[in-house]
């Protein structure tokens, strides 16, 4: 019986798409872990806006989502256990990684080994959940995609949120300027974050203040995405991440017109920026806002909180204690 426990676990799972209120925790069998995999007990997982996506149906990823699943892409903990191809790494590690199949909102977690890499030690379980999707994200989009350098100038949509505002940090270590759309009262934390420009989108027009940049990263897609391609300069670049509006044929016509190249990027996991990013963290040149820590028993609450769009930096759901295994 007590084996049977060990086995064991609660986890944030979904029957059916819905609304935030489809979620429920429920004690469920652990993950199994293959060869080349690390089960780690989960601390804390990082909840991004993919993770409502996938809970509701709509992201490109549910066609082939088996369902209940237990979402959440990002967490961080310590290795419980390793499968038997798996090198440095022993039981107890501090790490943080990214789950490509989901599975965060758990007791426990099965990470390919490739993808899971050790939490510096004067860094945070929560802000090391918080990094993986949303770094990697952040960290494509400017250096990928944009191929951003020093000297330009380069307007960030949604500059407050999860993966804005270390875009914002990544921009500036690449030596560009950086202007920001966020409300008003944020408008001193992306300065903190290293904003030349803060925008108040509810009462500023960004494409008055920030016309004729070199470059546009929008989180929002729709009109805010034709206004972004309206005030690039010939030449320059956009990047949209929004998934389900890629192909948007307005904007693709707008973008030709103005000679803008349009981007809509998939995000695709790389160990090196793993490391990167765990090395930025450990250094403290990269910053993360936490806004809110909720328990997984409050899993619906977050994913309303993070439906609602007023969340500046990360949300994070509290998982396990952060002590080490005995």
């Amino acid at each position: 019986m007590e084996q049977m426990e060990q086995d064991r676990m609660n986890a944030a799972l979904f029957y059916r798409f819905g609304p935030a209120d489809v979620l429920r925790v429920e004690n469920t069998a652990r993950p199994a872990i293959g060869e080349k995999d690390v089960l780690i007990r989960v601390v804390a997982a990082g909840l991004n806006p993919v993770d409502t996506k996938i809970r509701a149906g709509t992201h490109i990823s549910c066609k082939d989502l088996v369902l209940p699943a237990v979402p959440g892409k990002e967490v961080s903990g310590r290795v419980a256990a390793l499968g038997g191809q798996v090198s440095g790494l022993v039981p107890g590690d501090p790490v943080f990684a990214f789950l490509p199949s989901n599975g965060g909102f758990a007791g426990f977690a099965s990470a390919d080994a490739s993808l899971v890499v050790k939490k510096p030690e004067n860094v945070p379980f929560e802000t090391a959940a918080s990094v993986s999707l949303a770094g990697m994200t952040a960290c494509q989009a400017i250096h990928e995609h944009l191929e951003l350098a020093a000297g330009e100038h380069v307007l960030i949509q949604a500059a407050a949120g999860g993966v804005g505002h270390l875009a914002v940090q990544f921009a500036k270590m690449a030596g560009a300027r950086v202007s920001g759309t966020a409300s008003g009262d944020n408008a001193p934390f992306l300065v903190k974050m290293g904003a030349d420009q803060p925008i108040d989108y509810k009462t500023e027009k960004f494409e008055e203040k920030a016309a004729g940049v070199d470059a546009v990263l929008d989180a929002m897609g729709g009109e805010v995405l034709y206004r972004s391609i309206s005030c690039v300069k010939p030449g320059g670049r956009v990047v949209c991440l929004p998934s389900f509006t890629k192909n948007d044929p307005k904007a693709i016509a707008l973008a030709r017109e103005r000679n803008v190249r349009l981007i809509w990027p998939m995000m695709h996991p790389e160990r090196d920026q793993l490391l990167l990013i765990a090395k930025l963290l450990e250094e403290g040149k990269l910053q993360v806002e936490i806004h809110n820590k909720f328990p997984l028993e409050k899993i619906v609450e977050a994913n309303q909180a993070m439906e609602s769009h007023g969340t500046r930096g990360k949300n994070v759901i509290i998982i396990n204690e952060s002590h080490p295994l005995s």
